[in-house]
């Protein structure tokens, strides 16, 4: 398996996982966890699970991303820019409006993500980029809004924090490639939310509006947290070693749609013609993707 196949099937897992865990955070939210309890204590979490997993792998060599100061810098960068950013916007902006709003504009980042490389390379965007974002954006509208876009008026702080969502989410994507391709990818993400989580946990402590708990409680929590977020951004800060930053992000499309899947099985919601129209457009942001040839 070449390093393009291997980065092509870890950033296509890290959003299916999210998708997944979308519909968990749902059900989380509906047993009346507070969203950002549930930031801070996620991030914290899955962090400590990380480094655990990431000291059995590598022993003490974990802390060698702190024995440089640029490297120890840029990762403080990327836990508060990245990891903690795009985490609680998101979820803001799923408090401020609703999950189907805030996952259109959080994917407004693979537009982003492009810009920024054109103007830092001073050039155009590859066709098939351009074609792939443009496919993966009408999909992700079309299930969202069921094709009725005036459906899509939401509140000024639901517009703001999900816009926000976007641009954490280029943070997130850009600032650690340099990282994991000097350190694990399990170590960066494990530090990365570990700080991140330590960071939020002095405005929202954990031990603050706790949820009841309950058996469904702690097995949504525990799916959402090691495998939706530990796993899941393991798995796609991994791909951005092998593959280019527009690819992953634009693969991104994959999360809203398993998302829509999930919860057609789970909450029973309609799915039309539109919704199966937006689906193939996604997909076929995949298949784009894996045919291109490496340039």
């Amino acid at each position: 398996m070449t390093n393009k196949t291997k980065g092509l099937f870890f950033a296509m897992m890290g959003p299916l996982l999210w998708g997944v865990n979308s519909v968990a955070v749902d059900l989380l939210f509906a047993r009346g966890v507070d969203a950002q309890w549930f930031a801070s204590f996620r991030l914290l979490l899955a962090g400590v699970v990380l480094l655990v997993v990431a000291y059995a792998r590598e022993g003490r060599a974990i802390f060698k991303p702190f024995a440089n100061g640029s490297d120890a810098a840029r990762l403080v960068v990327f836990a508060f820019l990245g990891m903690l950013f795009v985490q609680y916007t998101y979820i803001m902006a799923i408090k401020s409006g609703n999950a189907a709003t805030a996952t259109v504009l959080q994917f407004t980042n693979p537009i982003m993500i492009a810009i920024v490389i054109a103007f830092k390379t001073w050039q155009w965007p590859a066709r098939q980029d351009i074609l792939a974002i443009i496919m993966a954006i009408v999909g992700t509208v079309l299930i969202a809004t069921h094709g009725h876009i005036d459906q899509l008026t939401m509140s000024k702080s639901a517009l703001i924090w999900g816009l926000l969502a976007g641009v954490g989410a280029v943070f997130y994507t850009l600032l650690p490639k340099q990282l994991i391709q000097k350190f694990d990818a399990v170590t960066i993400s494990a530090w990365a939310m570990l700080i991140s989580g330590l960071g939020i946990n002095i405005s929202h402590p954990i031990w603050r509006q706790t949820p009841h708990w309950t058996l469904d409680t702690v097995a949504l929590l525990f799916f959402s947290i090691v495998i939706g977020t530990a796993i899941a951004y393991v798995v796609f800060i991994q791909s951005l070693a092998w593959i280019k930053p527009t690819t992953a992000s634009t693969l991104g499309a994959l999360e809203p749609l398993m998302g829509t899947i999930l919860s057609v099985v789970v909450f029973n919601i309609a799915f039309g013609i539109i919704d199966a129209l937006g689906a193939v457009l996604i997909m076929g942001t995949v298949f784009i993707q894996a045919m291109r040839r490496t340039r």
